[in-house]
């Protein structure tokens, strides 16, 4: 909601705005041209700015939330490091995080790259990602 309601606003102030440069490019322009003007002004700069505000807002929220996302990610992955001795497999990271297998797969590699990790293979022929405690 808060995107069409910042679409709206962006809408109604481009179009107050224009409203004002063409005014602004009318040779010899009546008092009532100057108005129109002057009120295009005012209603089309507040409402820009307050799409403006939306659309801020709710990009500085995404970015909050991805850095809440990443830093869960990081304490649940620790936490099935500690609590299994190193070993983590990429089905129990993503059943833990409720990442897809795939995006496990990819963040656990980047871990054992980081972490200087070690791969065993199950007996089952499972991979098993080893992160060393010491």
């Amino acid at each position: 909601m808060p995107k069409v309601f910042a679409g709206i606003l962006f809408s109604l102030g481009f179009i107050f705005l224009a409203v004002t440069v063409s005014v602004a490019f009318t040779k010899n322009p009546t008092a009532e041209d100057k108005s129109a003007a002057l009120g295009g002004l005012i209603i089309g700069v507040p409402a820009t700015a307050g799409g403006a505000w939306i659309v801020w807002g709710l990009r500085k929220k995404n970015q909050y939330s991805q850095s809440d996302r990443l830093e869960q990610l990081e304490r649940t992955f620790l936490e099935l490091v500690d609590s299994n001795d190193g070993k983590v497999t990429a089905l129990k990271f993503a059943i833990a995080t409720k990442l897809s297998l795939e995006e496990a797969k990819i963040y656990l590699d980047q871990k054992a790259v980081m972490l200087n990790a070690t791969f065993e293979v199950s007996e089952e022929g499972g991979i098993n990602y080893r992160f060393h405690l010491d």
